[in-house]
């Protein structure tokens, strides 16, 4: 019997968050349990691809997603 991370439907959810451009690893617990964890970094990277205002700043801090925006004043 396949586990549970061998599924098609895994298998194509990993390969798409990694296609994403994220840091993905798996652990396999035993074949009814496992893990996919997906970097912080690499999350943060996605996210900030995705904002299209020139000043922004996408860091980690205390467990949190940051999102800094600023328009420079004259």
């Amino acid at each position: 019997m396949k586990t549970v991370l061998a599924d098609a439907r895994v298998e194509k959810a990993i390969r798409r968050l990694k296609a994403m451009g994220l840091n993905v690893k798996v652990l396999q617990l035993n074949p009814n349990e496992g893990f996919i964890f997906v970097s912080l970094e690499s999350f943060a990277r996605l996210v900030r691809k995705q904002i299209k205002y020139p000043n922004v700043k996408v860091d980690i801090e205390s467990n949190q997603l940051v999102i800094y925006v600023w328009r420079k004043q004259r």
